[in-house]
């Protein structure tokens, strides 16, 4: 009977820490600049700006891609995509091998998939922006849900695309887009949503104003938009996510700061919670994760901003020190018992 009472004990207790599959992470510094894109291999690409108030593309730990312009997304074979900022406005370019190609498309260039397809936001002739998608060449319109203008900002290997739209109303809605055509995603009960990024299974990942119209990140499962709530704040916004539909952003706390989450399961975990103990670093955004888990955020060490890589170190926690006791005491009384 007593080796029933200290079995069920240390089950108790084991169930009650909930000893599930959570990340505990090393920070890499990436050096200064604002990371927006991550591929496979963790390589990532974003932007810097220079003393004069300029931004520049870059490509983190590789050096600076070149001048007045930002890159957006990198792709698995290290092909980036972004703007650069001319006299004439903005132009949609790729970087590839240390050559820029100009894609010959006014407008914002966000996203690029592994076939090499790029979306983004264009201008048409009369001065609208318009989310499109380019493969081969040839440029797609995407359209509108029914406003003056439109952005893409994530595009799967299957073509697929997420962004936000403008309303008839000229309220913003997210949207998924398969095909060409658009689906309006609807909101938390608000005004306004926007759609970040989305993965192969065209899982979407945004921000959607509540009933109450505080922005609250989402995840749309293809069906739903659901929200993932905050760290005690009251906003959050997400901005990527992986093949596993894990969700990275950053929210309000309690404390009137920011923080970067990751939601895992649709549970939302503050990053600066699974740093190693003394880690210096507060990671106050995340823009970014791929399938390795390999998370780009904005982080604050001794009062300046750096661009960080978050690397998972453990996937699955040690039990806590009290349930290694109760496991021990366990172990002796079955001994006790069995002299």
């Amino acid at each position: 009977m007593g080796n029933r009472v200290s079995l069920a004990i240390v089950s108790f207790f084991l169930a009650a820490t909930g000893l599930h599959s959570t990340p505990v992470y090393s920070v890499q510094s990436l050096g200064a600049g604002m990371p927006t894109g991550v591929n496979s291999s963790g390589a990532a690409v974003g932007w810097l700006t220079d003393s004069q108030g300029n931004t520049n593309p870059i490509y983190f730990l590789n050096g600076q891609l070149g001048s007045g312009g930002q890159a957006s997304a990198i792709n698995d074979a290290g092909v980036a995509v972004g703007t650069v900022f001319t006299a004439s406005g903005p132009s949609v370019v790729q970087w590839s091998l240390g050559q820029t190609t100009s894609l010959g498309i006014s407008g914002y260039g966000t996203a690029i998939n592994n076939q090499g397809q790029v979306a983004g936001g264009y201008i048409r002739p009369d001065g609208q922006l318009h989310a499109f998608t380019w493969t081969n060449e040839t440029l797609a319109d995407l359209g509108t849900l029914g406003g003056s203008s439109s952005s893409a900002y994530g595009i799967n290997t299957s073509g697929q695309v997420a962004g936000s739209s403008m309303m008839a109303g000229g309220t913003f809605h997210a949207f998924f887009s398969s095909n060409g055509s658009l689906q309006d995603l609807g909101t938390l009960g608000g005004a306004n949503s926007y759609g970040m990024a989305l993965n192969a299974a065209g899982q979407i990942v945004g921000s959607a104003q509540n009933a109450q119209g505080y922005s609250t990140a989402f995840k749309w499962d293809g069906q739903h938009m659901v929200g993932l709530g905050t760290l005690g704040g009251s906003q959050s916004y997400g901005y990527g996510i992986n093949s596993a539909g894990d969700v990275v952003g950053y929210s309000w706390t309690a404390d009137g700061v920011t923080h970067g989450f990751v939601a895992i399961d649709g549970v939302m975990l503050d990053l600066n919670s699974l740093l190693p103990l003394g880690a210096d670093w507060t990671i106050d955004a995340a823009y970014g994760i791929n399938d390795a888990g390999q998370i780009i955020a904005d982080a604050t060490r001794n009062g300046q901003h750096f661009a960080v890589e978050l690397n998972p170190l453990l996937t699955t926690p040690e039990p806590s020190a009290v349930v290694l006791v109760l496991i021990g005491l366990a172990a002796i009384g079955c001994k006790r018992r069995s002299s």
